[in-house]
């Protein structure tokens, strides 16, 4: 067997080798200048969620250009906030999903700094090999959510308060651009996807209430799995949703969206929903469930394909971008 010395010389080779693996990836994945897509008389969307003017749209050959992947925020804002604002789906959905980075980083920038002080304080004195082994794995791994927080920094770099304010309306451009996630999380959440933009900005429920309807009838006429899971979650009496205190608690409409989430469900969830949908009977009449039968095979049969349950596993969540 080793000795002691040697497995601890052994790991801080390995360890170095990792480093210098990462520092290469890090120099070779830099991105080049940012892709500048010029605009033409934009605004930005205003507070509230709604979008403004637009004077002129970029050319089709420039709309298709993105920013470099971590590219910094602050560079690009402006160029993807317009072409958001002027219909472009691409742009949106990018500008979101960097904005919802930059608003995490600050929390996961002060875990991950805590976990790495305690990792790496660590004593490897008296650690059997297998000890040594699964904490090198530590180490490694430590080393990805480092390489990772680097991105995110590089990203977000110059981003403030001003620019994150404006998380919630991009959610919900996003979203009524047709970004299956983004509708799915601004349907559920809302405003509340970010709190304390909502206490500033009160307004943003009557945005959130003005553009459920549609972004409802659009994802059904898309097929989306994850709007008809809300919806019948939403309708569940006693669902304390924020979507649910919009439309309100339906047994009947429950029943109707379970059944159709049910028709397309993969084979190991359907004891589990049939068991829901004895529930959901219990309070209806057999003309109301055989309507609502009679819907949901129309429903799917015209709008849906892949199993919901695939698309929508236990514990998803509509807001991991």
């Amino acid at each position: 067997m080793r000795s002691k010395g040697t497995l601890l010389m052994a790991i801080a080779a390995l360890a170095a080798v990792v480093g210098a693996y990462f520092l290469g990836r890090a120099d070779v994945t830099r991105p080049t200048a940012p892709m500048h897509v010029a605009i033409v008389g934009a605004t930005a969307t205003d507070a509230a969620g709604e979008s403004a003017t637009i004077g002129a749209s970029p050319p089709s050959d420039e709309r298709g250009l993105l920013p470099p992947p971590n590219a910094p925020l602050k560079d690009s804002y402006a160029r993807l906030q317009a072409r958001a604002n002027g219909g472009d789906k691409d742009a949106a959905s990018r500008l979101l999903r960097d904005l919802d980075r930059c608003n995490r980083l600050r929390g996961s920038q002060w875990k991950n700094d805590g976990a790495t002080s305690e990792l790496t304080g660590k004593s490897t004195d008296g650690m059997s090999a297998a000890q040594l082994r699964t904490y090198q794995l530590q180490l490694d791994a430590m080393q990805l959510r480092q390489q990772a927080v680097r991105n995110h920094q590089a990203l977000c770099a110059g981003v403030d308060d001003k620019l994150l304010d404006t998380l919630v309306p991009n959610l919900a451009q996003a979203a009524r651009l047709g970004d299956a996630q983004a509708r799915a999380c601004y349907l559920e959440r809302g405003p509340l996807y970010d709190a304390r933009s909502l206490i500033r900005h009160p307004e943003s429920l009557q945005s959130y209430r003005n553009a459920t309807s549609a972004l409802i009838d659009g994802g059904l006429a898309a097929g989306d799995w994850r709007v008809v899971d809300l919806l019948q979650q939403a309708y569940e009496p006693g669902s304390q949703q924020l979507l649910a205190g919009l439309i309100g608690s339906d047994p009947v409409q429950h029943y109707r969206y379970l059944k159709l989430y049910r028709l397309g469900a993969e084979p190991h969830r359907v004891a589990q929903l049939d068991r829901q949908l004895a529930t959901a009977t219990a309070n209806l009449s057999a003309a109301q469930v055989a309507q609502a039968d009679d819907w949901a095979q129309t429903a799917l049969r015209q709008n849906f394909k892949d199993p919901s349950t695939q698309a929508t596993p236990q514990g998803w969540d509509a807001c991991e971008f």
